[in-house]
């Protein structure tokens, strides 16, 4: 099987939200700390990435994190993340739901190439 160079992150859909305002400030990183996006999303709505591309190093899993952030207190709290292995290459689009322990608060949909 041939090696994977990277995961295009393609889109992250709210499935729930946490926030009383009914959307929640989200940011996305790598488990490494680098950040990709700041984004606002409601219940039903897809944040469509524009070609992000994350590389993956010695074929370590690429680790995806969603934290919240609270705007009116500048709290951060750690919502979940997805895991993106190098084995997925060539499978074509996948799924990873991220949140709650039983109930998706975020779908992450993405390709491993």
């Amino acid at each position: 099987m041939a090696n994977a160079a990277f995961a295009k992150l393609l889109y992250l859909e709210a499935q729930r939200t946490q926030d009383p305002d009914g959307a929640d400030e989200i940011v996305i990183s790598r488990g490494d700390g680098g950040v990709f996006e700041k984004v606002r999303l409601r219940k039903g709505e897809f944040y469509e990435f524009d070609e992000r591309f994350v590389p993956f190093v010695n074929q370590a899993p690429i680790d995806i994190l969603l934290h919240e952030m609270d705007e009116a207190s500048g709290r951060v709290s750690f919502i979940g993340g997805a895991k993106i292995i190098a084995s997925e290459v060539g499978l074509g689009e996948r799924k990873q739901a991220i949140g709650a322990l039983s109930l998706s608060l975020y779908e992450l949909t993405y390709k491993v190439l």
